[in-house]
């Protein structure tokens, strides 16, 4: 309470008591794969097309990661983060690009062997008008792949001038060391960096494993749907990716079956390999895109697409539509798929959890199934997962100014206000069911389950109960024929 030392009159700012629970976002993609360059094992986050590729490159063969972040994009995702995977041994280093010019130590920015193609000229410094050349100032442009990306004028290896190259470069392509202060040679021609290196092949557990790519995203606590596309398909990454995000409880991992397999080859990679989670779901078959690299079609893992559909679906529609339908589920990036599905063979796999994506005469290329990886019917809709990591994570953060505040049937009250004010709004945003909040959700946290002994172990005990919307998975219209007959 405040202290009244004086006569007079005191204004009080008083609050309501009601904490307002903010929705946590739900639409923010997670790739991990192999990419042209950029920083490795660092989790960066991109908006849009043009920063993924000024930060990690372009398409390159051999590599699914920018091609799944293209379709991300192309589909309506708003942003992810993404991780570089690269890894080197003593044998294969994985290294950056460099060469000496006189003292000054020029590098690529990141490993691998893109930085080979970097050339750098020196020419002597742009005077000022009417003044000459200093001797002892430079003038550096970067060549990537023999075009011109940069250029810095008036350098110098004075580390006493303003003009100093570590105070001026801030490069997209290179770094820089001074050695000393011996300036850089004039270029008669660009001369090309070297010795950058791409390390070694990846394996399972570089991707997932206890020190895998994957744990970059540990800092991260933003990302919602993540993606191995460069995996293709592999069962020790889908189980890891799943695990992770099962772990985190904040994320779900869309999956990507091998390349290749027929339904029979699908149901069986499924079924044997006993995944079993509600944080991830799997889909098949592959898709084809356009490829800007050759100019041809190309068969890609369709994780990239599907995240990108999950994404747009959230914010359009809310994350509890299913990412799937005529509308929600249809593939702008997709222009074919790997093989044609039948409906007797959509109707094996189902069931076990395959989401299918199927192409349909007239309405394109559509994800047709809305399913995650449980073995229990209860998590068995992407959806209904989704929402429920929605809930509990808006929950969570939004009621952390509950922690040290004295637990009093005072303190209940705000706390239920507080999450019957939230799930009301979600209850009318069309997520639950019911056509009153009553019938869509409760909130109890009262003497029944906050007990002496529940008080002195100093906690606070809040049940809540949902009735979450589920998928109209199976449309079924019962027609019936009248027939006239006879009177009587």
């Amino acid at each position: 309470m405040p202290e009244y030392l004086s006569p007079g009159v005191y204004v009080e700012e008083v609050g309501s008591g009601i904490k307002p629970i903010e929705g946590v976002g739900t639409s923010t993609g997670a790739f991990i794969g192999i990419a042209e360059r950029g920083p490795v094992k660092r989790a960066i986050l991109i908006t849009n097309w043009t920063q993924f590729t000024t930060t990690f490159g372009g398409f390159i063969d051999g590599g699914y990661l920018a091609y799944a972040v293209f379709q991300f994009f192309n589909e309506g995702g708003t942003k992810c983060y993404v991780v570089r995977a690269a890894k080197g041994t003593s044998t294969q280093p994985l290294k950056k690009a460099e060469k000496a010019f006189g003292d000054l130590i020029v590098r690529a920015n990141s490993e691998g062997d893109w930085g080979n193609n970097i050339k750098i000229r020196i020419d002597a410094e742009t005077p000022a008008p009417g003044a000459t050349a200093r001797a002892d100032y430079f003038k550096l442009t970067v060549l990537y792949k023999d075009k011109e990306v940069e250029a810095y004028d008036n350098l110098t290896l004075d580390e006493t001038k303003p003009d100093h190259v570590l105070k001026r470069i801030a490069s997209k392509w290179i770094e820089v060391d001074d050695k000393g202060n011996t300036r850089p040679t004039n270029s008669t021609a660009p001369d090309a960096l070297a010795g950058g290196a791409n390390g070694v092949a990846l394996t399972s557990p570089d991707w997932a494993g206890a020190d895998g790519f994957v744990y970059a995203f540990d800092p991260i606590d933003q990302i919602n749907i993540l993606a191995i596309p460069d995996a293709q398909g592999d069962s020790v990454v889908t189980q890891a990716g799943y695990t992770y995000c099962q772990n985190r409880k904040d994320c779900f991992f869309v999956a990507d079956t091998p390349k290749g397999l027929g339904a029979q080859d699908v149901l069986k990679f499924r079924m044997d390999k006993g995944f079993n989670s509600s944080f991830g779901a799997l889909y098949w078959p592959w898709i084809s895109m356009a490829d800007p690299l050759s100019g041809k079609t190309k068969l890609v893992p369709p994780s990239g697409a599907i995240v990108g559909t999950y994404s747009h679906t959230d914010v359009m529609r809310g994350v509890h539509k299913a990412p799937a339908g005529i509308e929600e589920g249809y593939l702008n990036s997709a222009v074919d798929v790997e093989r044609f599905v039948t409906k007797g063979e959509h109707d094996t796999l189902n069931p076990a959890g395959v989401n299918v994506i199927r192409s349909f005469p007239g309405t394109g290329i559509i994800v047709w199934g809305a399913r995650t990886l449980s073995a229990d019917a209860e998590w068995k809709y992407i959806n209904l997962r989704r929402l429920f990591l929605f809930i509990e994570e808006s929950i969570d953060e939004g009621t952390q100014w509950v922690v040290f505040e004295p637990n009093s049937p005072t303190l209940w009250g705000k706390v239920k206000r507080n999450i019957t004010a939230f799930l009301t709004r979600v209850w009318r945003d069309g997520a639950l069911f019911g056509t009153t909040a009553d019938e869509a959700f409760y909130v109890k946290v009262d003497s029944e389950n906050n007990p002496q002994e529940v008080i002195d172990a100093g906690q606070l005990i809040v049940e809540i109960g949902v009735a979450p919307v589920k998928p109209a998975e199976f449309v079924i219209i019962r027609i019936s024929q009248k027939t006239l007959g006879k009177a009587a």
